[in-house]
């Protein structure tokens, strides 16, 4: 049995609230840990809460501002480098997306043409395309058709051996 999608939003009721913060915390802070242990790493966590309390921290408070030094002390040009705002984030995501996009628009434009081309050769008229564009694409499409073909006949040559034309061969 699966669990249903969680819909993120403020909790209206404060105590459950509360609760659901505390133990999220919690979960957080052990996700730190895991990943330190994991990949070796020197990680930190401060989470602030809305009450104006101290702040709490992971592991230590020594330990997140040895690490915050560590981070101050990096030169300009490294400390950008993996930083990545939610804008950032977005504009690669969408870059991504927009390939995959445009990749799937080729398959698809070239599993029309070869559709186009099935249906062409299933019928005994001519071709009804609207462009020469079309046409041409088309023409493209037979080419590399042509050039699978005999590239397989060449394969079934090498294989197999030619005695000619009704003959066998001699055992």
């Amino acid at each position: 049995m699966t669990r249903s999608r969680i819909k993120y939003e403020l909790i209206p009721n404060e105590r459950t609230r509360k609760e659901t913060f505390k133990k999220r915390k919690r979960g957080l802070f052990k996700k730190l840990n895991e990943l330190q242990v994991l990949c070796n790493i020197d990680i930190c966590g401060i989470v602030m809460n809305d009450n104006g309390t101290m702040p709490e921290v992971w592991p230590s408070l020594h330990d997140v501002n040895r690490v915050i030094q560590r981070f101050k002390d990096l030169p300009s040009s490294s400390k950008g480098t993996n930083m990545v705002d939610q804008l950032q984030y977005l504009r690669v995501n969408l870059n991504r997306i927009s390939t995959n996009v445009d990749k799937e628009i080729k398959k698809v434009k070239s599993l029309e043409n070869e559709l186009v081309l099935a249906e062409c050769l299933k019928q005994e008229e001519g071709v009804n395309l609207e462009t020469s564009e079309d046409l041409q694409e088309m023409l493209r499409l037979l080419e590399r058709k042509i050039a699978m073909v005999d590239h397989r006949l060449g394969d079934i040559e090498k294989s197999e051996p030619y005695y000619g034309k009704g003959k066998k061969p001699l055992n």
